[in-house]
């Protein structure tokens, strides 16, 4: 008897091995890959480092970190603990773990307990039954194991979507954080320019007095102060909206009242030349894509092997007993009982062989669609290399007309205190210094931004982190 359940199980063991399983392999998932009709397209430059033996770490981020104070910190902390959507995604990823371990309970026996009891109201008879029941598709084709494997890759799939959710917040308080310094610094020049124009208004007076100005100057200079005002008003109501901002990806109660406390601080580091392919590739919605390419493979597979027979063996031990006081000893008449069962589809209407042209072809999507998301990130980075090659240039010239305009300030008030020159004129000049110096902050700004997108588009190494 002994003999007959080892072999028994050896036998069991052997149809249980998923013998038409295939397991998702580097190799072929990236083979997948190179189907890629977008792909075939794309030619990488040589700016690209191709080998992918290249340890990424070894890439400089200094150029990104010196844009990180302390009080970004805190902020990008406080926003990851807090945000509202990154606390729904966390629910979301339990949710996907929990049917993760649901897919992968199939794989064994289910067993359940029935118990049940009936009278015959007409003979007064009395039948009592307690069974364990036991269950089990073998799963020789690997389709309960491929059902399993696609959760798997979902999971960790939803995983990387929610990591890039937590990069994308902590990019968007870093934004947010230097839009309101700008803004600050925006406040503080238009109010001197105000004042400056006030002056002008005041020289305007004097000089309709004396007969040197008329009234349409005087009308003139006052519609641009109260055009000026409101103008004010408007970058200041702006400036409360983007600190409201800041506050919702906090998760705070966006009153507008959060107080930035920092400075535009001088860029030291250069942008490298060359950035790592590997950079791109552990992207968090590409990886998110591959494992999207993972799934479509096992839910190939799975659709597949139910076309094929199936395999049940099913098992009760219990006992049934006219004598309800009986059934309490199991083992006085017990009941053994094993069978199996073959269960293969005939006809339905071609329902099983479309549904495996269905994940091919959703197969063949989610390639194209990894293909695009490569193409997208090569895109971000090009961009924000431009924008920032562009801004660099337009920093210099707007430096030098500020240079140029602060010595022709510096010599109007020489010629001042020799008499050879006013106050009108150098307020004029002065205002335009002003208007210069605007633009540099817009500048700066988006010099910053354009830093974190770069950032973001590389794969945004560390960010979420602090």
């Amino acid at each position: 008897m002994l003999k007959k359940i080892s072999i028994a199980s050896v036998l069991l063991l052997s149809l249980t091995s998923c013998i038409g399983y295939k397991n998702a392999t580097p190799e072929k998932i990236e083979a997948l890959k190179n189907t890629s009709e977008i792909k075939s397209n794309i030619e990488i430059p040589d700016k690209w480092i191709q080998d992918k033996e290249t340890d990424s770490p070894d890439f400089s981020y200094q150029w990104m970190h010196e844009l990180i104070t302390t009080e970004l910190e805190v902020l990008v902390k406080e926003g990851l603990a807090h945000n509202a959507d990154i606390i729904i995604s966390k629910e979301k990823l339990n949710q996907i773990e929990l049917s993760m371990d649901i897919a992968g309970s199939n794989l064994y026996p289910s067993v359940n307990a029935l118990a049940n009891t009936s009278n015959n109201l007409v003979s007064g008879t009395h039948i009592g039954n307690l069974q364990l029941k036991a269950n089990w598709e073998l799963d020789l084709w690997g389709k309960n194991k491929s059902a399993e494997m696609v959760s798997v890759s979902q999971y960790y799939s939803a995983a990387f979507q929610q990591k890039m959710l937590k990069q994308s917040v902590a990019a968007m308080i870093a934004k947010a954080y230097y839009l309101n310094i700008a803004g600050q610094y925006q406040e503080q020049k238009i109010s001197q320019y105000i004042g400056m124009t006030e002056d002008l208004k005041k020289i305007y007076s004097v000089q309709n007095k004396v007969g040197t100005a008329n009234e349409i100057d005087l009308s003139n200079i006052e519609s641009e102060i109260i055009l000026l005002n409101s103008y004010l008003e408007k970058v200041k109501n702006a400036n409360s909206q983007s600190r409201r901002s800041l506050e919702m990806l906090c998760g705070r109660y966006p009153e507008g009242l959060l107080k930035v406390n920092a400075e535009f601080s001088a860029l030291k580091q250069e942008i490298p030349a060359n950035f790592p392919l590997s950079l791109l590739e552990k992207r968090s919605d590409i990886m998110a894509q591959q494992f999207q390419i993972e799934t479509s493979f096992h839910e190939i597979q799975e659709a597949k092997a139910a076309r094929l027979p199936s395999i049940n063996i099913s098992a009760a031990f219990g006992a049934a007993e006219t004598n309800v006081g009986a059934i309490s000893n199991l083992f006085s008449n017990p009941l053994i009982k094993v069978g199996g069962g073959l269960t293969t589809p005939i006809f339905n209407g071609g329902k099983l062989k479309k549904n495996v042209e269905v994940k091919t072809s959703k197969q063949k999507q989610v390639v194209e669609e990894y293909a695009k998301s490569v193409l997208l990130a090569y895109n971000e980075v090009e961009s924000a290399l431009a924008n920032l090659s562009s801004i660099e240039k337009l920093n210099v010239f707007q430096k030098q007309a500020i240079s140029s305009l602060e010595r022709n300030v510096g010599l109007t008030k020489k010629q001042i205190k020799v008499g050879s020159n006013n106050s009108f004129v150098l307020l004029q000049k002065q205002r335009d210094l002003i208007k210069k110096e605007m633009n540099i902050i817009d500048l700066d700004l988006q010099q910053r931004i354009e830093r974190i997108n770069l950032y973001m588009a590389l794969g945004a190494n560390g960010l979420e982190y602090f």
